[in-house]
């Protein structure tokens, strides 16, 4: 999918500009002149200043097609669940998979919920963590999608600091850390470091970081409600990615079973997570 980018503001204004002359004489020209710079000198010290608060809050003036926020939840959801993503070792995946859940990696020593952990709605921010299973480490070899509950997810991020920002320093005490980092998208033409990805960097992805007792409710069934392995997606993805020619539209369709879309976020949660405006 590609984007089509809006022209920034500062592409249709340059110092200096001078309205032309009016056909009515040289003396109505001349004060029509100096009217319009009179009228349009407030607007163009205004300028920046209008640019700066859009930023501020969040609302880039160079947007993607279909008017992307600056900081969004894009999965694929219904109205029970959202999908998140893990990677993992071939042992801990087989047997998460087998159980539908990570009680049986962790009573075979295998998967410890006193870890840190990170999981993330985005495909392709997963592809580019895990190099699509296959360009990065054994420990990331397998990709696990994790259907959790909806309700769940939502108290979850309630609950969240920020990694950056005000409340930076408390992040410590916090079980649950949101990130937001760059959206990343399918890029065939990419470098090898950044595997067939590449950053949008007027939209940020939330990254969710679990400690301590957060990582327990990985292990509740009423929380995480299907453990897929897809992983096959993810190389089959990664092969059209970088096939002769390569083709685009099949990795998407591979990678996506469902349009990943924005997900509706409840005003509480939105102040939480300070979605509305970029801090930066």
């Amino acid at each position: 999918v590609q984007a089509t980018w809006h022209q920034p503001f500062s592409s249709c204004w340059r110092p200096g500009l001078r309205a032309r002359p009016s056909p009515q004489g040289a003396g109505a020209s001349a004060l029509g002149a100096m009217a319009r710079e009179e009228m349009a000198l407030p607007l163009m010290m205004a300028l920046p200043l209008m640019y700066y608060s859009l930023m501020r809050c969040g609302r880039s003036l160079v947007l993607p097609a279909g008017r992307r926020g600056f900081r969004e939840i894009r999965a694929i959801y219904d109205d029970e669940t959202v999908r998140v993503y893990q990677a993992y070792n071939d042992a801990i995946a087989d047997a998460a998979v087998a159980g539908n859940s990570f009680r049986a990696p962790m009573e075979r020593g295998l998967w410890s919920p006193r870890r840190m952990t990170w999981i993330k709605p985005s495909a392709v921010w997963m592809a580019y963590r895990c190099g699509w299973t296959t360009l990065k480490d054994r420990n990331q070899a397998r990709v696990l999608a994790l259907d959790v509950s909806r309700p769940g997810f939502e108290q979850l991020l309630m609950g969240a600091t920020l990694s950056h920002g005000p409340r930076e320093g408390k992040r410590r005490d916090r079980a649950v850390v949101v990130q937001w980092d760059p959206e990343r998208v399918m890029d065939p033409r990419a470098t090898p470091e950044e595997v067939f990805t590449k950053k949008l960097v007027n939209v940020r992805s939330i990254q969710i970081g679990l400690r301590g007792e957060s990582v327990q409710t990985l292990l509740n069934p009423s929380f995480v409600r299907r453990v897929t392995d897809v992983t096959p997606a993810f190389r089959a993805a990664v092969g059209a990615l970088s096939g002769s020619p390569p083709d685009l539209e099949a990795a998407g369709a591979l990678l996506w079973p469902r349009p990943e879309v924005e997900l509706p976020v409840p005003a509480a949660l939105r102040a939480a997570l300070e979605m509305d405006c970029s801090g930066e």
